[in-house]
């Protein structure tokens, strides 16, 4: 069920201090995802194999930006 932007917004929000927490975190933004929006998290290194794939009911999508 895709999520709405607002619903994106509110878990990027009540969730940014913990992902920042997360090693070589870069950035986390609201992206669309499936038919609807999810927070996109970029690593400057690997991504960690913990985070989660969802926060409430809002995907997490993630990418690396480890150019080595």
């Amino acid at each position: 069920m895709p999520v709405a932007k607002e619903a994106a917004e509110a878990a990027r929000d009540r969730y940014l201090s913990t992902l920042s927490q997360l090693p070589g975190m870069d950035r986390v933004e609201v992206a669309p995802v499936d038919g609807g929006y999810g927070l996109s998290v970029r690593f400057r290194s690997s991504v960690p194999p913990d985070l989660p794939r969802d926060l409430d009911g809002v995907p997490v999508v993630s990418e690396s930006i480890d150019r080595a």
